[in-house]
């Protein structure tokens, strides 16, 4: 399966600084999105993110469909996430390498999104959007920075930051 860790966003150095600044830039994004997508299913409520997550898959690895929010009117498994975000830091990926974002829209369509270098997708972290990691067919490992924005009237105990820390720094 795939490898995850959650980088030190307070560390010092190239990776620290690009860290903050990916961060900085994906809030500010966010913040913008807000006015236009704001029913309280969106964005409407979105105060704060979670920590990013690196994420490695090998060879062969994949992920299977899911909900990154599991959470319908308030039953389930709650978390408050809205927003899922993918950075995809792939140099030189081809489709027959595999390792797709596969997204199931909620009129039937199936949306593969290449993993390559420089790439964000945004979707919503709900059931409105089942998702899989398709399977890495390449040697090279497929890496990515994910990170999810969270309503916090949905879940109060989430681990989240407000998304403003680092527009003011």
């Amino acid at each position: 399966g795939d490898r995850i860790a959650w980088p030190d966003v307070d560390g010092t150095g190239r990776f620290g600084d690009a860290l903050r600044s990916w961060i900085k830039a994906l809030d500010e994004l966010v913040l913008q999105l807000q006015p236009l997508l704001n029913d309280a299913t969106e964005l409407a409520r979105v105060s704060h993110r979670e920590p990013p997550m690196a994420s490695v898959y090998p060879q062969h690895a994949r992920y299977i469909r899911h909900y990154d929010n599991n959470c319908e009117e308030g039953l389930g498994d709650c978390n408050g996430r809205r927003l899922t975000a993918v950075y995809y830091l792939n140099k030189g990926i081809t489709d027959s390498d595999g390792g797709h974002l596969r997204i199931l829209g909620q009129r039937g369509g199936v949306y593969d999104i290449l993993p390559s270098f420089d790439t964000l997708s945004l979707f919503w972290s709900d059931r409105r959007s089942p998702h899989e990691v398709m399977p890495n067919r390449s040697q090279t490992p497929r890496r990515a920075l994910s990170c999810w924005y969270v309503d916090l009237t949905e879940a109060s105990n989430a681990c989240a930051q407000p998304i403003d820390v680092f527009i003011s720094s």
